[in-house]
């Protein structure tokens, strides 16, 4: 893919990702996708890493090797009695059509939930309860005739194997899909963020001269598969989320009935329960570069472009502007600019010594010093 360059009034910026348009119908299909005005020219575009949603593949992969393990799972020989329980509790599980693991599915999806890693969101919930319900879902036959005269059949069984296969094809295509749908691109105007996830989602988008700093974080993960957060802060701290957490869910509020030795644990059991409200910077994939890859190039292209289209860059602008159209009048109206004037050299001084010396005397005599 040919490279683009885009050449500003203080730089030249090069950019060779694989994303930077491989023909003209290909830039002319961006273009319109993106709405970019006559004239505007694309200096930087890049998507997410796959590496950068790495937790949710990796939930997936959890989902595979729990189905897998429940079903395959068999217990060794002359075991110790609380591995035979274990086991016992495998075997279990499996009943009923699997009824029985459909709590173990609940389960994990509630504590991928409660750790609230970037994997935990409303949509990976959604997919496990799901994965979660299978079994009973796969019942739901058994429900109707039992309500009903009705002789309907569910055409597929419970399956370890095939379901846990099945809900992990389902979450790495829906985490690819969703990686995918991301796109960051620069241009000599503005920064755009878009995003096109089943349909075209809100995007966003800002000048170049509404960016008051440019941020980077990277996790030891980014570091070592080469991929970086960059964020744009342009002062509407939509990047800071609040956690607050109370002692309320430690305890009961009502604790007027309380007394003695309860009442004591309930006060340490709160003092030992409360956080205060927390806030720390979160950088979401649809307000930042999210784990880009060639990560430098794109923080110093926007670094550079906020420079050069800050208040002070342009008001140091107007100033050498103002002083080139004084110069140009001074000149076509025949007078010497300041920086013409030539400064004397080699005068030298008339100054009299007696008579200097002669006022010192007068000066004496009216101070009354003799």
């Amino acid at each position: 893919m040919s490279a683009l360059i885009g050449v500003r009034s203080k730089g030249v910026f090069v950019m060779s990702d694989s994303e930077n348009g491989s023909n003209d119908e290909g830039d002319e299909k961006l273009r319109k996708k993106l709405a970019l005005r006559e004239g505007e020219e694309i200096l930087l575009v890049r998507r997410p890493s796959v590496f950068a949603f790495m937790p949710a593949y990796f939930v997936g992969l959890c989902v595979l090797l729990i189905h897998l393990f429940f079903g395959w799972a068999k217990a060794p020989q002359d075991a110790e009695w609380y591995v035979d329980a274990f086991y016992l509790f495998v075997e279990v599980s499996g009943w009923g059509g699997g009824a029985g693991f459909a709590f173990v599915m609940l389960f994990f999806t509630w504590l991928n939930r409660l750790i609230n890693h970037p994997a935990s969101g409303k949509w990976m919930t959604g997919i496990l309860l799901l994965a979660s319900l299978t079994p009973f879902l796969l019942h739901i036959d058994d429900v109707m005739r039992l309500v009903s005269d009705s002789t309907f059949e569910m055409p597929i069984e419970w399956d370890f194997t095939l379901f846990g296969i099945f809900w992990t094809a389902i979450i790495w295509g829906i985490t690819f899909w969703y990686q995918r749908s991301f796109l960051y691109v620069v241009t000599d105007d503005r920064v755009i963020h878009h995003q096109s996830f089943i349909y075209e989602r809100d995007g966003l988008e800002f000048l170049h001269e509404k960016i008051v700093a440019v941020m980077k974080r990277r996790t030891p993960i980014g570091a070592m598969f080469g991929y970086a957060t960059v964020y744009c802060n342009i002062g509407d701290q939509s990047h800071i989320a609040t956690e607050t957490v109370g002692g309320s869910i430690g305890v009961s509020p009502d604790t007027s009935q309380t007394k003695g030795l309860s009442k004591w644990l309930g006060r340490f059991f709160f003092m030992m329960t409360y956080q205060r409200t927390i806030k720390s910077d979160r950088f979401t994939p649809d307000i930042s570069f999210y784990g880009i890859t060639k990560w430098e190039e794109a923080k110093e292209l926007i670094a550079r472009l906020m420079d050069e289209n800050s208040a002070v860059t342009k008001a140091e602008e107007q100033l050498q502007v103002q002083k080139q159209m004084v110069e140009l009048m001074s000149q076509a109206q025949g007078v010497p600019s300041s920086s013409d004037i030539p400064e004397p050299v080699g005068e030298e001084d008339t100054t009299d010594p007696a008579s200097a010396e002669g006022s010192l005397d007068d000066l004496d005599a009216d101070m009354d010093l003799n």
